[in-house]
């Protein structure tokens, strides 16, 4: 083809990742409930009431530095809402088609992948669907994955490694996620490895280091400083693992993945599989392929004549996964993109090696092994995508804005002060909306909850609850329920429905894949605590 053919192209991955993204915002217009938590503590920030969630409190109640601090500094200088979350929509979307720009030209110049097959594989970022949502949602998925994409870039090079670049590029991930250095190590300990360890090329990476933790030093200077502890409340909120857990985890883990090759999803699925997968209403064929395509990827690297490329990713996917199944109570979705984005390239290096290859399997004159390969994978993914767009959209209908804003606009209209605190799981949307003292489960935004949590040893709503005493509670059905007689009594005795919100007879009437996730979130229930004599003397009743 013509050079300038060739120069195009590029443009063309990149503008149709943009698009992608684009067409996930314009018709969605999803918006995470992690959004209206990072948001809430930004938009303190640029109005000079505090870098927090609660107003005099200070809480570390976001994870991702960059993600916070961008929508401060939107906000300040437009002091618009929408206007932020649109702008922050715009730098993400930039992000992404600068990432599958990088992935194309990544496989068309280094690794002399055919374009075509080069194409195909960069379409597998373009249409994967979790990518495309939490990068337009409010996430700081994008920054994620133009760091991993940049970092791979490095290491797909001849010459020596560029200890600066990498560096920046390191502290670049950990601006972006705290909890970046889990895949700045699987993706490093998988290359040396498999393709390089020898010692000038570990010295690089030493000083690499050194840069890295230079960078992301005054972070943790402030967080450790303002907060008192440089690791997010997000994080320790959630709980800590004990070391007899950890055991019994990873020993029920790898069972699984044996177990789980005659029956079951496999517990890598979530690597390609829709969010929230779990909650059902999604095709078991989708499910089944979904299932040997990440198991697949996840242990390319146990086979030797797979390139060095194929199997050092291939380790770093399963390394970072099994870091998440073993160490994290649940596998929030928004971890997912940077393993799939790992996951896509090794799985191209193979179909590069098939496609290029005069040994294997393949050769330049049999194109069809590769081609067929990456079509099947392509049809799953489109499949999931537009599944997703169409059940985030719903989401954000029926859900968000129908549900949990009105929910918050409510209490705010109900409340007598902004000091009124509420008890809930769902943060985001109720406490944005709102503006009173939240005190969510299990403590993103404050001390008290988990004080509450170590003080009675004890998760359950009700007992918390009796134990904090808020004025408002927010809660689904069957949350408050438990087999302690004297903790209902208690708690009828506090307090009185003050409302219900019910959007299930819609959501049940709705022809859509992945219908469970928005049934779980269909019904609220809203109790106010009696005011006493004292109480209603001080509002004036």
């Amino acid at each position: 083809m013509s050079p300038s053919i060739n120069k195009t192209i590029p443009w063309i991955a990149a503008g149709l990742a943009m698009a992608s993204a684009l067409l996930f915002a314009i018709y969605t217009d999803h918006r995470w409930e992690d959004w209206y938590i990072t948001f809430r503590a930004s938009k303190n920030l640029a109005e000079g009431v505090g870098f927090t969630y609660n107003l005099g409190e200070r809480i570390h109640s976001f994870t991702s530095p960059l993600g916070t601090l961008i929508p401060a500094l939107l906000y300040y200088i437009t002091w618009n809402d929408e206007a932020v979350i649109w702008l922050f929509r715009v730098v993400n979307i930039l992000l992404l088609g600068t990432a599958a720009k990088l992935v194309f030209s990544m496989f068309f110049d280094k690794l002399k992948a055919p374009l075509w097959l080069a194409f195909l594989i960069t379409l597998l970022l373009v249409f994967d669907g979790k990518s495309m949502d939490f990068s337009i949602n409010g996430m700081e998925t994008a920054f994620m994955l133009l760091g991993i994409v940049l970092f791979i870039r490095e290491l797909f090079r001849d010459s020596m490694p560029n200890p600066l670049r990498i560096g920046l590029i390191w502290a670049f991930l950990m601006w972006s996620r705290p909890d970046a250095f889990i895949h700045i190590g699987s993706i490093l300990v998988g290359y040396l490895l498999f393709k390089n360890r020898s010692l000038p090329y570990i010295r690089a990476f030493f000083r690499a280091a050194v840069i890295g933790v230079i960078c992301y030093l005054p972070w943790l200077i402030f967080a450790w400083a303002y907060y008192g502890n440089p690791i997010p409340n997000t994080v320790l909120a959630k709980g800590s693992l004990t070391f007899s857990t950890i055991i019994d985890r990873a020993l029920q883990y790898g069972q699984a993945i044996f177990t789980s090759l005659i029956d079951g999803d496999g517990p890598f699925i979530w690597i390609f599989a829709p969010a929230y997968f779990q909650t059902g209403g999604w095709p078991q064929l989708l499910m089944f392929a979904l299932k040997w395509l990440s198991y697949l990827v996840v242990f390319l690297w146990a086979i030797p004549r797979v390139s060095a490329n194929a199997r050092f990713l291939s380790f770093a996917a399963f390394c970072i996964a099994s870091y998440l199944i073993i160490f994290s109570p649940f596998i929030y979705p928004w971890y997912i993109p940077a393993v799939t984005i790992i996951s896509v390239i090794a799985l191209g290096c193979v179909l590069t090696q098939l496609a290029t290859t005069t040994r294997g399997v393949a050769s330049k004159s049999r194109p069809w092994v590769p081609a067929g390969i990456v079509a099947v994978v392509m049809a799953v993914q489109v499949w999931v995508y537009t599944g997703g767009l169409i059940q985030m959209k719903q989401q954000q209908e029926l859900i968000e804005y129908g549900l949990r804003k009105e929910i918050g606009l409510w209490l705010k209209s109900e409340a007598q002060s902004n000091k009124e605190t509420v008890f809930l799981e769902p943060l985001g949307y109720i406490g944005y909306y709102s503006g009173l003292t939240m005190y969510d489960y299990p403590g993103l935004g404050n001390k008290t909850m988990i004080n509450a949590r170590k003080k009675l040893g004890s998760e359950s709503y009700i007992e918390l609850v009796n134990y904090i005493q808020p004025d408002w509670v927010v809660v689904r059905p069957g949350e408050l329920k438990t087999t302690k007689p004297e903790q209902t009594q208690s708690f009828e005795s506090n307090y009185t429905l003050a409302r219900s919100f019910d959007r299930k007879p819609t959501i049940e009437s709705l022809s859509i894949y992945g219908r469970g996730f928005l049934r779980y979130d269909s019904q609220y229930m809203i109790y106010k605590k009696k005011q006493t004599d004292s109480k209603k003397i001080a509002y004036g009743r």
